[in-house]
């Protein structure tokens, strides 16, 4: 399944596929030379080095190499990688072509004039940690660091001249279908263009001359025949614009989103947002998961009742987006980060590359109706000057490159978080009874009496209409561990403690959302690591679908409780 945009008059090579590879182990990055490379294996682009037998778990340098043709000259092209672990370095034919460390962030290099004839695309990846090297993937995170491609390769022969980057489709007012279209463009750009496009399946195309500013231009029109999207009708548009040079297609919905009167507000009326946390992960594919995996995981959200999906705790992979625009699901996307510190948010290395990897997930996701809510730094030390000099510039960056959606982050230092006043929506993650609980009392009391001392801590600092949620809670359960007792982690007791924290938030008022930790079973520490969180089986346990997406006895019950919510 390709990703929006389409490029009909381009030509583009998929360069997915079974790869020349070489795991060389410790080696370092920046002193590689391609001429020395040497190949004794094959590995699956995309796919997970890590997970496939031979190389399980092994951290170090892995070197890939794929040849394609080109039947006549290219004067430039583009390499895009829609995601990887942790950074990389790419060659085609010994010339260095790109770099990046900004693990899963989907991210393009230039090449240059490529002649006809075969060439040679290698590199070099390296899911090592080494705080000096890889600063956004730290090894105390709660999942996994997997080393490969997490999503597709494809090679794009630019046309002369003028090329159409993206064309950004905000709605400006959904009761008219009115949009604003913004164009980028690349090569050698104009100061005005003549344009021709059409929505949907339009008869016939409009003509348009853009003034040109920055390699960008504005333009806002009505979509005729136009319809709303939302969770129960979620109505898609398409954009079609054509140049002299350059085509593309953009995929869109219109909707609005706004937080008043501690809700959140779709197409001006009041939504729930009912979900989970979902980690792209699978104990076979790692993060790189094909589209029925997505498809199956979105049915199972479905058949329990909810709405909404978190996505942690990195950019998405632009496939299940789509997916989620088609089949009406309301998404917080989120840039890589987890439990950061003040020490690491003081770093100027790390403010750069968090500010960047940011701005490209809003630039790569922006056409999504199904994002609604952009985010960042899940659980940061937000009690501290360097964390809220962090969130203030991060939050600007955001409404900089949109400024259609709402902004938050996942707060975990509630007690002393001086940060959330920056965000649309307060949202908290909380484990009453499960982390770091004494036995003092039975594990569910602590819910109810936990949710009214947050949200009292939250107001008292935030303005009153703003809307609060709950990013996180939820516990462990063993798929398969079944007690009378209903002890600690059987499927029991998980489904005991869901049912409640669903009670209470839906109890309260003061909360306009939940989303649960976590929808399926994770990878995360494997031989190291130490709370009750995740030892067992080198995982977090702690969804309601095991690893390989089977139900525990608590996605019945959040499929209950979910319907009685409208």
């Amino acid at each position: 399944m390709n990703a929006y945009p389409f490029y009909p008059s381009r030509k583009i090579l998929v360069l997915d596929g079974a790869w020349d590879f070489n795991f060389i182990g410790d080696a370092e990055l920046e002193q590689l030379d391609p001429a020395e490379f040497t190949f004794h294996d094959v590995m699956c682009v995309p796919g997970a080095f890590d997970c496939s037998p031979a190389y399980y778990c092994k951290r170090g340098i892995a070197l890939y190499r794929t040849d394609f043709t080109l039947e006549q000259n290219a004067p430039d092209a583009l390499l895009k990688l829609g995601g990887l672990g942790l950074r990389a370095r790419f060659w085609i034919d010994g010339r260095e072509i790109g770099f990046t460390n900004l693990p899963y962030s989907g991210v393009e290099f230039k090449t240059g004039k490529l002649t006809a004839g075969k060439h040679t695309l290698c590199a070099a990846l390296d899911n090592r940690f080494d705080p000096e090297k890889i600063k956004l993937f730290l090894p105390y995170y709660d999942f996994y660091a997997f080393g490969g491609f997490y999503r597709g390769v494809t090679l794009h022969l630019l046309p002369e001249g003028c090329c159409i980057d993206r064309v950004q489709i905000r709605t400006t007012d959904y009761r008219t279908g009115k949009v604003n279209l913004r164009f980028l463009f690349r090569g050698d750009v104009p100061e005005t263009l003549a344009v021709q496009l059409k929505f949907d399946t339009e008869n016939a195309f409009r003509s348009e001359t853009l003034t040109i500013q920055a390699h960008s231009a504005s333009l806002e029109l009505a979509v005729p025949d136009f319809k709303l999207w939302s969770t129960e009708t979620p109505d898609l548009h398409t954009l079609e614009v054509r140049t002299e040079n350059d085509h593309i297609v953009e995929s869109f919905g219109i909707r609005e989103v706004k937080a008043e009167k501690r809700q959140i507000l779709l197409n001006g009326k009041p939504v729930f947002l009912k979900g989970f946390n979902r980690h792209e992960s699978h104990p076979e594919f790692g993060p790189a998961t094909p589209e029925q995996v997505m498809i199956e995981d979105l049915q199972n959200l479905k058949a329990l009742n909810c709405n909404f999906i978190r996505g942690c705790h990195y950019p998405q992979d632009q496939r299940f987006l789509d997916l989620c625009d088609r089949m009406g699901f309301l998404v917080w996307e989120e840039s890589l980060g987890w439990g950061n510190t003040k020490e690491q948010m003081a770093d100027p290395e790390f403010i750069a590359l968090q500010e960047k990897q940011t701005r490209l997930m809003v630039r790569n996701s922006v056409n999504h109706p199904s994002v609604i809510i952009w985010a960042f730094l899940n659980e940061f030390e937000s009690g501290t000057q360097e964390g809220q000099t962090l969130c203030r510039k991060l939050v600007a960056a955001i409404r900089k490159e949109d400024d259609s959606r709402l902004v938050t982050f996942a707060c975990s230092h509630v007690w002393n978080d001086i940060c959330t006043a920056l965000t649309d929506i307060v949202a908290y993650n909380t484990y009453p009874g499960w982390i770091s609980a004494d036995a003092a009392e039975e594990p569910l009391s602590y819910i109810r009496g936990n949710r009214d001392k947050i949200i009292e801590r939250f107001r008292t600092y935030n303005p009153p209409d703003k809307p609060v949620m709950v990013s996180e809670m939820g516990c462990c359960g063993l798929y398969g561990s079944h007690d009378r007792a209903a002890s600690q982690w059987s499927e029991e007791f998980q489904a005991e403690y869901l049912a409640e924290v669903i009670r209470q938030v839906f109890a309260s008022p003061d909360l306009c959302g939940l989303a649960i930790w976590q929808f399926n079973d994770a990878k995360s520490y494997l031989r190291k690591g130490s709370n009750i969180r995740c030892k067992p089986l080198a995982q977090n346990l702690a969804g309601v679908f095991d690893q390989y997406r089977r139900p525990k006895l608590a996605a019945e019950t959040v499929k209950k409780l979910f319907a009685e919510k409208k």
